[in-house]
């Protein structure tokens, strides 16, 4: 009997060492948590995440997608300079102290941006791109209608506080996703940056220290965007990178910053014990040959333009059911790296995969002589 008495000590002794991993609790010092897997937008853990709260400088992540977006329609360029104006000179918190008329690259103003989290510096990009902060704040809340953000309203391209500037976590983690999409390396060579300088050429040098010190403690990091008000409390979206999964962390309304790093640590330690990448097709795996219409070669080369796969619990795969292909109609000219059609995986759970089809190889138009003598040649031969 004292046999059992001292082994059932000795049990309760070692349960007592293990920390109690309750998926309810994985964000205790939060009002608003979510995890999310970047490729799918699927949710792997929330609490609370369509609460709307204020987002502070979570809000920058908005505000640099539609930078980038205006980067890659060419409507500016990363080396073009632009002059501050008074209002964006004047904004106080995070900043860089522009001085109203300073002309600054979009780059460096980027730069402090991402890593400073300054409000002067997100502010004069913002004038840049839109003309002024009220369209600029026109455009983001339409692109977050577009996002499917339903609990996001922005007042200001910020984050500096306002009763009326809300998001919850699923739409940080939303934009988050949209950003990294649209960013992907070019955004996140900055993101993960633990100090740069701008002004490097000027008797007023500038530190820029990022907010974000997960960078240094944590595996796989490379973003993303902290935030603190006094009425927001101290939030944060990150982002890390393992064995080519990626993964979204948000939490808000945090006492303070170890509460705001653990939590966050939390979530993607759980995602990453718990979900693996599931490879279902490498980039450029697939390939045929097609024909096209009045062009010379009259067949070219396709293949998918992307990595194709999707995260699932470690040991669960999903039942491929089948894959589609949809050719566009296809005429030449048809330059190589054009899109020429899509392919789409579809699973027994209902969820698709899909890629676009690209030419491997260009085709150009044949000439009107070209043309008349290859039908003459099927007509006679």
């Amino acid at each position: 009997m004292k046999v059992k008495f001292l082994i059932l000590c000795c049990c309760l002794f070692v349960i007592n060492l293990c920390p109690v991993y309750s998926e309810t609790d994985l964000a205790p010092t939060s009002s608003s948590a979510i995890l999310m897997d970047a490729e799918s937008a699927s949710v792997l853990y929330e609490k609370n995440m369509h609460e709307p709260l204020y987002p502070a400088s979570m809000t920058k992540m908005m505000s640099l997608y539609l930078v980038l977006k205006s980067i890659h329609q060419g409507a500016f360029g990363w080396d073009d300079i632009v002059v501050a104006s008074e209002h964006a000179a004047s904004l106080g918190g995070s900043q860089i102290y522009l001085e109203p008329g300073e002309r600054m690259s979009v780059l460096d103003l980027f730069k402090a941006s991402t890593v400073a989290s300054a409000n002067d510096a997100v502010t004069a990009l913002a004038e840049k791109v839109a003309g002024s902060e009220a369209e600029f704040v026109r455009m983001m809340n339409d692109t977050a209608s577009s996002f499917g953000c339903k609990n996001t309203h922005f007042v200001n391209p910020t984050g500096l506080h306002d009763d009326k500037h809300v998001s919850s976590a699923y739409d940080m983690a939303i934009i988050a996703k949209n950003l990294i999409d649209e960013g992907n390396e070019e955004l996140l060579q900055y993101t993960s940056l633990m100090e740069d300088y701008i002004r490097e050429d000027t008797d007023h040098k500038f530190w820029l220290v990022n907010t974000n010190k997960m960078l240094r403690s944590y595996p796989g990091m490379d973003g993303l965007k902290t935030g603190y008000t006094s009425q927001s409390m101290y939030c944060i979206t990150v982002t890390a990178q393992r064995n080519g999964m990626r993964l979204i962390a948000v939490v808000m309304h945090e006492p303070d910053k170890a509460s705001r790093s653990k939590d966050a640590a939390a979530l993607l330690d759980y995602g990453f014990a718990r979900y693996q990448k599931v490879n279902v097709m490498d980039q450029q795996e697939y390939s045929e040959m097609i024909r096209i219409d009045k062009g010379f070669p009259d067949t070219i080369k396709i293949t998918n333009d992307s990595q194709l796969g999707y995260t699932a619990q470690i040991g669960v795969q999903k039942q491929e059911l089948e894959r589609s292909i949809l050719l566009n109609d296809i005429i030449a000219p048809v330059h190589k790296g054009d899109i020429v059609g899509h392919m789409m995986i579809k699973f027994a759970d209902g969820s698709i995969l899909s890629t676009n089809l690209i030419a491997c190889e260009s085709s150009e138009r044949l000439s009107f002589w070209a043309i008349f003598r290859n039908c003459m040649n099927r007509l006679l031969f």
